[in-house]
């Protein structure tokens, strides 16, 4: 069996991981970087309290907080409970989006560094499979194989330490997203009805006392 090949196919395998993680990354910034900026346009239109401004920030907005809005809206007319059903679902279908992809770069955190150990196993092996055939002839090429060898192990846990950094920060904003949907159905949901209603989805139920949006 040829150890060194499955070594290098370890060692590309990660390196697609990698290059997914990062086409992930890059995707997420510029989602997350638009949905700050909409959301901000439709606080601004939900303070100024002009109801066209409000249907025209809701009619463009094509996020988490624009169809959230959109929604409140649209079941205006309906009963406190068909009310919290409705918003609360929709607050539900707001999460494939908002935590899109994120699974790509927490296999990538799992997945790298047993990748890296087992490129690391194969070329050890590989080594020694050499050594048996060749005897210690040149100790520099033995230390050199074994040291390549490790670069895998080094590579995975690297790409791994990497990944884990954008992961906890997209894990935050992924949080501060969903307690802003809560927040901005909550205080409409309050404003149009003069009631509390509750969103429950998060870690924990939310109540407020209605109030405007603040920019």
């Amino acid at each position: 069996m040829n150890f060194n090949l499955l070594h290098e196919i370890v060692l590309a395998a990660m390196v697609v991981l990698l290059a997914l993680a990062v086409a992930v990354i890059i995707e997420r910034f510029i989602y997350y970087s638009f949905v700050e900026r909409t959301r901000k346009r439709l606080g601004k239109a939900l303070a100024s309290g002009d109801s066209s401004a409000i249907e025209a920030a809701v009619g463009v907005a094509r996020t988490p907080h624009g169809r959230i809005m959109a929604g409140v809206l649209a079941f205006a007319g309906a009963s406190k409970d068909q009310f919290e059903n409705k918003v609360q679902a929709l607050y539900l279908q707001q999460q494939s989006s908002v935590k899109r992809l994120l699974w790509v770069i927490d296999t990538t955190i799992t997945l790298s560094p047993l990748l890296g150990l087992l490129g690391t196993i194969l070329g050890i092996i590989d080594t020694f499979n050499a050594l048996a055939t060749q005897g210690v002839s040149d100790p520099q090429a033995v230390s050199q194989g074994i040291g390549t060898a490790l670069f895998a192990t080094a590579a995975g846990i690297g790409i791994a330490v990497f990944c884990l950094v954008f992961h906890n920060y997209f894990n935050e904003r992924v949080e501060r997203i969903n307690e802003q949907l809560k927040v901005m159905a909550l205080e409409q949901a309050g404003a149009m009805g003069g009631e509390e209603m509750e969103v429950r989805g998060g870690r924990e139920p939310a109540r407020i006392q209605p109030k405007a949006v603040a920019a």
